[in-house]
């Protein structure tokens, strides 16, 4: 026995794969729920397991705890105790969640200082659907009732008498044990991001402040733009406190993405500096000197919302899909014949910041699947979780695709991140894009990744499980 119970559903594995210097070994397969959420809507299948979640899975202590929707559309909150303890669950049903919007996840925070937990969820340019617990919860975890009432009512404010109407809720842990929430105000092509802080002491958020702003003109060879929002990799604190962030533009005009974009905060995201340490005087826009680090066209195809870490001499690495000429040239397209340019056409390309400041860039040498997700180890080699490129079943009406496989990439460090292999591949179907649990990487260096089984037919519920891998380096 656990203290929270047995390992039900949970198989201990102890399978090593290896490629070129890194070898992987699957330690744990968990069933968090056999029966998760699938949806059928406009702009997706999946609502648990999408990149712009940051958390959906998140350690603190010696729990791991999932925010997901199960088959009955609840808002679900689970934690087991790790390494393998049995999954409990509190299922909310104070909330009917109703959309089949694929951005309509839900996001889990915890504070470290005062052990609140916090969720927020069901959002598409919604007001704020947040609730937090009570202070311990998961501070002390033996000693709380795992059940709802542990929770407060679920309102539409974090400061107080300050309603707000949001997209893509971020919970992240500052270097003190504090929390801080970021999200977007306003409508895709037509936003700015928010940044508020929580306050352990008093247990209220406060200084709500705009870190970057919609306005300003853009001009390329598709046209002329003069509004737009960012859609960031992360918000990441690396080395000597420093908060890092990432993102690309999406244009209101032909709604396309261009630019690796980044700038970093001494302060906790009060002050914000451009590349060169340059302060930038206000929100970040785009016409902002020094802020631009790539220059990727919209003709391009660039995705938005993938993945970035910070390695251990705190050098920013980002790794996001696009085409480029050749390989568009290969797929026998032509640049800006797609949006999002043709599947066979899409590459990886790792982008990183060196220790003096400059930008440096490799293309990884196979077809991109869906939006990563990046870690880092203590040696600075950077590994990259993603899914496979979508398989042929389609239904009738074709709108339900299978997807693929778990892939789990690595370059390391010695090589300077030039041999890229994949070193896992876990036989799918996955309907989710890939997350992993930052926090207990950084603790015990094991990455636990989301995957949910790809469902057979619309709306049908599947497993939902969590996979926990060790690798082993060469040194």
């Amino acid at each position: 026995m656990t203290r929270f119970g047995m390992l039900l559903g949970t198989m201990l594995i102890g399978t090593s794969v290896g490629w070129g210097g890194v070898t992987a070994t699957k330690i744990v397969d968990s069933l968090v729920d056999s029966r998760a959420l699938t949806i059928q809507g406009r702009f997706g299948r999946a609502i648990n397991g999408l990149a712009f979640q940051q958390d959906a899975v998140v350690t603190h202590g010696e729990c791991q705890y999932v925010g997901y929707y199960d088959g009955a559309r609840r808002v679900c909150l689970a934690r087991r105790e790790l390494p393998g303890g049995a999954w409990e669950v509190i299922r909310f049903s104070d909330y009917d969640f109703q959309s089949n919007d694929a951005h309509n996840t839900i996001s889990v925070g915890i504070c470290p200082q005062d052990g609140t937990i916090h969720l927020a969820f069901d959002h598409h340019v919604h007001p704020l659907h947040y609730r937090v617990s009570r202070k311990g919860a998961a501070g002390d975890p033996e000693n709380v009732t795992w059940d709802a009432s542990l929770f407060r009512p679920i309102r539409s404010e974090l400061e107080k008498g300050r309603p707000i109407r949001i997209t893509y809720p971020r919970f992240f842990q500052t270097p003190s044990g504090g929390l801080q929430f970021c999200y977007r105000q306003g409508g895709s092509g037509n936003g700015d991001r928010m940044l508020v802080d929580y306050d352990p002491e008093k247990g209220v958020w406060v200084n709500t402040r705009q870190i970057d702003s919609r306005q300003g003109t853009f001009k390329d060879a598709l046209g002329e733009s003069r509004s737009r929002c960012s859609y960031p990799n992360g918000y990441t604190y690396g080395p000597k406190g420093r908060l890092h962030m990432t993102w690309v533009w999406r244009e209101s005009a032909q709604g396309s993405n261009h630019d690796l974009m980044y700038a970093f905060s001494r302060d906790g995201g009060v002050t914000w500096r451009n590349s060169q340490g340059g302060v930038l005087g206000g929100p970040a826009g785009v016409n902002t000197a020094g802020i631009t680090v790539a220059r990727i066209s919209r003709a391009h195809g660039l995705m938005n919302t993938h993945g970035q870490a910070v390695d251990s001499k705190g050098r920013i690495h980002v790794v996001m899909w696009h085409c480029s000429d050749d390989s568009l040239r290969a797929a026998g397209a032509e640049p800006g014949e797609h949006r999002w340019g043709p599947p066979a056409a899409r590459r990886y390309h790792h982008y990183w910041r060196s220790t003096p400041g400059d930008w440096r860039h490799r293309e990884l040498p196979w077809v991109a699947g869906n939006r990563p997700k990046v870690f880092i180890d203590p040696h600075d080699n950077v590994y990259v979780i993603y899914a496979t490129r979508d398989s042929a079943a389609v239904l009738a009406n074709g709108r339900l695709r299978r997807t693929g496989d778990l892939a789990i990439a690595a370059a390391t460090a010695a090589t300077q991140w030039t041999d890229w292999t994949v070193v896992h591949r876990e036989k799918g179907p996955f309907g989710n894009e890939m997350l992993g649990d930052p926090n207990r990487w950084k603790k015990e260096g094991v990455l636990s990744v989301m995957v949910q089984q790809s469902p057979k037919k619309e709306h049908e519920p599947t497993p939902l499980r969590i996979l926990d891998f060790t690798f082993q380096a060469g040194q």
